[in-house]
C-alpha cells in the first residue's frame, strides 16, 4: 500500500506523463475491447438455445468457392430421418424467405421461415403463448397455420390477447394464427412468421433433386460425436447416391458445422481473428511506446533510485515499487479504454440496426464478462510489458556513476539502445498493419467502383414475389409478368420498364452450357456461364445498344424456337473464330436433355456476378421470361424526366402494381447504386476499422520516433554544444539527428515488409478470397506505405533535430 500511495503521488505530480502514457494506453485497450466484443459476440457467446454446442448444421459438402446449391433435398432429409441414429432429430427449413402478407387493407413484404413441424423442438425454442405445427398442417392442400413474431404481435396485431386463431392473407391464401414466440427467441434472419414448409412448397411436386432445396439442422444425441455422425451422414449419403444416381451421384458427403460456424465461415471468422490481431499489435505499439517513456524517466529519476538503493532497497523493492507505477497507469488506461470501447460499441450497432439486414439482436456487442476478462489481462500484460524492463534497467544502475553530480549512469546509454531498439520495432509493426488497410482499401474501392456495364443511378429497381396460392402455374407468373410490363409501359409514367429474375439487379445464376460441336469426355470440363431472364426492352431499359443481332420479341417462346444473346465476353470466350449468331448452346442442369437454344444477339457486357466474386468471369446470356418462370422478379423503371431522381418513382410504381394486384407488395426499392451501396456496408465498415487501427498505429510509432528523438537530443546536448563550439553548422547537426532516425526507419520498413510478405504467402489464398481484385504481389501498396511512414518519420524527426540545431554552446557546456 505503501507503493502504491507513492505511486499515485508521483503520477499526480507527472500530469503530463499520466495524462499521455494512460491515453496511449487506453487507445490501445480500447481498440482491443472493441472488437473484442465482435469476436465474442458473433463467434464466441453461441446461440441463446438450450445446450447450442449440441446444434448443427448440414448441407452438401463442396470444395471452398465451389459454384454449386449446398442445400439437401426434402426427400433426402426424410430418408435420413428415418433411418440416422446420431441425431435426436433432424429439422428442414428455409430461413429468410419472402413472405408476402395483408394484414388490414395494407400488403406489406416480410422475412419468414418455412419449417419442418419439428423445427422448434428441436431448438428446444419455447413459445411465448399457442403451439407448434403438427404433421398434418405440414402436407401440401392443408388449412394454412403460422406463428408470428413478438414483435408482429405488438405491431400488427396491437398486442391483443386474442391473436390465437386471428387470421389474415399470406402468400394468397388465409392463413390462421396458432402461436407467438417469446421477445427473445434467436431469430436468425429477423424472420417475422414461421410456416409448415411443405404446406407451401411440396416436396414431390418435381423429381428429387430438381425441386428446392433445405438447411437442416439436427441436435446431436448426447454421448454421441461429431465423428459418429460424420461417418454415419456419409454413408447415408453414399447410399442414397448408389439408389438415386440421376440427383444424388454428387453427393457422397455431408458437411456438418456448428451453427455458429455456419453463420460465420472460416473466412470471415479468419477475417474477424486477423482483426483481433491487428488490435493486439496495436495495443503492442502503444506498450513499447509507454515503455520508452519509462526508458526516459528512468534517466531522470537515476539519482532518486540511486539514494534508495544507498539506503537499503534492494532490486526487487525497487521493481515492485515501478511495477506499482505501471499497474496503475494500465489500470487508468483500461477504465479509459473501456469507456472509450462503451462509445464505439454503441455506434457501431446503432449502425447495424440502421442496415437493411441488420444483424440479429442476439448477437448484440457487448462488454460482457470475456470482454471484461480481456481487458483485464490486456492490463496486466500492459502493465508488465511497458515497466518490466525499465524496472529491471533501472536496478542495473552503478551506483557510484548515478550519485555523482556530473553522471549520468550507465542506464543512460542502455535505455537509448533499448528504445531504439522498440522504435524499429513499432516500425516494422505498423508497416505490417498498413499494408493489410491498404489492400483491404483497394478492395473495397475495387467494389465501391465496379463498372456495372450501365448507369446505376439512372434506374429504378423493385422486388416482387408470386407465390402459388395466387399464380399456382409457371403459365400464370409468365401471364402476370407480361401484363405487369404491358401496363406500366401503357400508363405513360414511364419512359421504360422491364423485368429480370437476378436479384436487384447484382446476382444471376450460374448454369452449365454445352456449345454445339463440342465435345465434352468429363462433366467438369464442361463451361459456366451467368444467366438472366429478362423481357422484352432490358437493354432499352438500361440505355444499352446491342452489338449484334435483335432484341427478344414478345413471340420469342420456349414453345417454338428457344433463343438468347448473349454477352461480349461470352463471344470472346467461345466465338471468336465465328459469327456467333445463330451459333447454338444448350443449358441448365442436365443440358443435353434439353433442346438447343440459338444466338440472336449479342449485348455489352454488364455485371451478373455481384461485387463479391473473384472466381469467374463475366461470361453471360440472356433467356426470355418463360425459359425461367421464376417465384421472384426485379421490375426495372426509367423516368420520363432525364434529371429526375429515380427514387422519387417509388410511389409510382407501387400505386401502380397495386392496380394490378392489391395483394402484392413491392420491397427492395432502390437504384442499382443503392443496392451496391447497401451489400457493401459491413465491408466498408470492416475496411474503416482497419483504417483506423492503421492510423493510430502511425500516431503512436511517429510519437515513438518522436521521443526516442527527442530523448537522444536530450542526452547529447553537450556533444552537440561541443560540436557547434568547433564550428559544426546548424545543417551538420540536424543531418546527424536524421541519419540516426533514418536508419531506425529503414531497419523498420525492411523488417514490416519482410513479416507482411510472409504472412501474405503463407495466407495468400484464404487472403486472396476475402478480397476482391486485389494483386498480393502489387507493388504501389508497399511503396505507399514505404514512402508514408518514411515523411512521417521524417516530421517527426524535424523537431528534435531543429532543437539540437539550435543548441548554444554556452548554456550546453555550461550545464555539462
Amino acid at each position: 500500500m505503501s507503493d502504491i500511495r507513492f505511486a499515485v503521488r508521483l503520477l499526480l505530480k507527472n500530469k503530463g506523463f499520466t495524462f499521455v502514457a494512460a491515453g496511449v494506453l487506453a487507445l490501445g485497450i480500447s481498440a482491443v475491447a472493441t472488437q473484442f466484443s465482435i469476436v465474442s459476440a458473433l463467434l464466441l457467446r453461441g446461440l441463446p438455445f438450450p445446450e447450442p454446442e449440441q446444434l448443427y448444421f448440414l448441407q452438401r459438402n463442396l470444395p471452398d468457392n465451389a459454384p454449386g446449391d449446398r442445400g439437401v433435398s426434402p426427400l433426402d432429409l426424410e430418408d435420413w430421418r428415418a433411418v440416422q441414429t446420431t441425431f435426436e432429430d433432424l429439422a428442414g427449413n428455409l430461413n429468410g424467405s419472402t413472405v408476402n402478407v395483408t394484414i388490414g387493407d395494407e400488403a406489406k413484404r416480410y422475412t419468414g421461415a418455412y419449417v419442418t413441424p419439428n423445427y422448434f423442438k428441436v431448438l428446444r425454442a419455447r413459445l411465448a403463448m399457442g403451439r407448434e405445427f403438427t404433421d398434418a398442417e405440414n402436407q401440401p392442400g392443408a388449412a394454412r397455420v403460422t406463428v408470428i413474431s413478438h414483435g408482429v404481435w405488438q405491431r400488427d396485431f396491437s398486442g391483443r390477447a386474442d391473436v390465437l386463431g386471428q387470421t389474415f392473407r399470406m402468400n394468397g391464401r388465409t392463413a390462421t394464427v396458432i402461436g407467438v414466440m417469446t421477445a427473445d427467441f434467436a431469430r436468425f434472419n429477423q424472420e417475422e412468421f414461421w410456416i409448415p414448409l411443405y404446406n407451401e412448397f411440396d416436396p414431390r411436386a418435381k423429381p428429387r433433386g430438381q425441386g428446392f432445396s433445405l438447411g437442416i439442422i439436427g441436435r446431436l444425441k448426447k454421448g454421441m460425436s461429431l465423428d459418429q455422425a460424420q461417418i454415419e451422414m456419409n454413408a447415408l449419403a453414399g447410399r442414397l447416391a448408389k439408389e438415386y444416381p440421376e440427383s444424388n451421384k454428387d453427393f457422397t458427403e455431408v458437411q456438418i458445422r456448428t451453427l455458429q460456424a455456419f453463420f460465420f465461415g472460416p473466412q470471415f471468422a479468419g477475417l474477424m481473428y486477423v482483426m483481433l490481431g491487428c488490435v493486439a499489435t496495436v495495443l503492442l505499439i502503444a506498450c513499447v511506446n509507454v515503455m520508452n517513456m519509462q526508458f526516459a524517466r528512468i534517466v531522470l529519476r537515476s539519482k532518486e533510485l540511486a539514494v534508495r538503493a544507498a539506503l537499503g532497497a534492494g532490486p526487487w523493492r525497487v521493481m515492485r515499487q515501478m511495477l506499482g507505477e505501471g499497474t496503475l497507469l494500465a489500470a487508468l488506461g483500461a477504465l479509459l479504454g473501456v469507456a472509450m470501447s462503451y462509445w464505439f460499441i454503441a455506434a457501431l450497432w446503432r449502425w447495424n440496426e440502421g442496415l437493411t439486414n441488420p444483424l440479429p439482436s442476439w448477437m448484440r456487442f457487448s462488454l460482457d464478462g470475456r470482454v471484461v476478462v480481456a481487458v483485464v489481462i490486456c492490463a496486466i500484460l500492459a502493465a508488465l510489458v511497458s515497466t518490466l524492463l525499465p524496472a529491471w534497467l533501472a536496478v542495473r544502475a552503478n551506483l557510484h556513476d548515478a550519485l555523482k553530480d556530473t553522471g549520468r549512469g550507465n542506464s543512460s546509454g542502455m535505455a537509448s539502445r533499448l528504445s531504439r531498439i522498440f522504435v524499429i520495432a513499432q516500425i516494422a509493426m505498423t508497416c505490417a498493419l498498413l499494408i493489410a488497410t491498404l489492400f483491404m482499401v483497394r478492395s473495397i474501392r475495387n467494389q465501391s467502383t465496379l463498372d456495372l456495364g450501365f448507369d446505376p443511378n439512372r434506374i429504378l429497381t423493385a422486388r416482387m414475389g408470386l407465390f402459388d396460392g395466387d399464380f399456382p402455374k409457371p403459365e400464370d407468373r409468365v401471364n402476370f409478368y407480361e401484363r405487369v410490363a404491358r401496363e406500366l409501359r401503357a400508363g405513360g409514367k414511364f419512359s421504360e420498364v422491364a423485368l429480370t429474375d437476378r436479384f436487384r439487379m447484382m446476382f444471376s445464376s450460374y448454369d452449365p452450357v454445352r456449345l454445339d460441336g463440342k465435345a465434352y469426355d468429363r462433366e467438369k470440363d464442361i463451361p459456366s456461364a451467368f444467366r438472366a431472364a429478362v423481357s422484352p426492352g432490358f437493354f432499352k431499359a438500361l440505355d444499352l445498344q446491342l452489338r449484334a443481332g435483335r432484341d427478344f420479341a414478345d413471340d420469342d417462346k420456349e414453345t417454338k424456337l428457344p433463343v438468347a444473346i448473349v454477352n461480349a465476353t461470352f463471344v470472346k470466350k467461345y466465338f471468336t473464330d465465328k459469327d456467333p449468331l445463330g451459333q447454338r448452346f444448350r443449358d441448365g442442369p442436365e443440358a443435353e436433355n434439353r433442346p438447343w437454344r440459338t444466338i440472336v444477339g449479342v449485348a455489352p457486357d454488364t455485371l451478373m456476378q455481384g461485387p463479391f466474386d473473384n472466381q469467374h468471369d463475366s461470361a453471360g446470356y440472356f433467356v426470355p421470361l418463360d425459359a425461367n418462370p421464376a417465384n421472384f422478379m426485379t421490375v426495372i423503371v426509367r423516368s420520363r424526366e432525364p434529371g429526375r431522381d429515380p427514387l422519387s418513382l417509388a410511389p409510382l410504381l407501387r400505386a401502380e402494381l397495386r392496380k394490378l394486384d392489391a395483394n402484392l407488395p413491392l420491397y427492395f426499392l432502390s437504384t442499382p447504386a443503392g443496392t451496391l451501396d447497401e451489400l457493401l456496408a459491413p465491408t466498408k465498415l470492416i475496411a474503416s476499422l482497419f483504417a483506423a487501427f492503421g492510423i493510430v498505429a502511425v500516431v503512436l510509432a511517429a510519437a515513438g520516433l518522436y521521443g526516442v528523438m527527442a530523448f537522444s537530443v536530450n542526452q547529447r546536448t553537450g556533444e552537440f554544444g561541443i560540436r557547434v563550439a568547433l564550428g559544426a553548422a546548424s545543417a551538420n547537426i540536424m543531418g546527424l539527428i536524421y541519419r540516426q532516425g533514418s536508419l531506425q526507419v529503414i531497419i523498420g520498413l525492411a523488417l514490416g515488409l519482410i513479416a507482411a510478405v510472409g504472412v501474405l504467402t503463407a495466407f495468400g489464398t484464404g487472403i486472396r478470397n476475402f478480397l476482391f481484385q486485389v494483386r498480393l504481389a502489387d507493388p504501389l501498396i508497399y511503396v505507399s506505405v514505404a514512402t508514408l511512414l518514411a515523411l512521417v518519420a521524417a516530421i517527426a524527426c524535424l523537431f528534435p533535430a531543429l532543437r539540437a540545431s539550435r543548441v548554444d554552446p554556452i548554456e550546453a557546456l555550461r550545464m555539462e
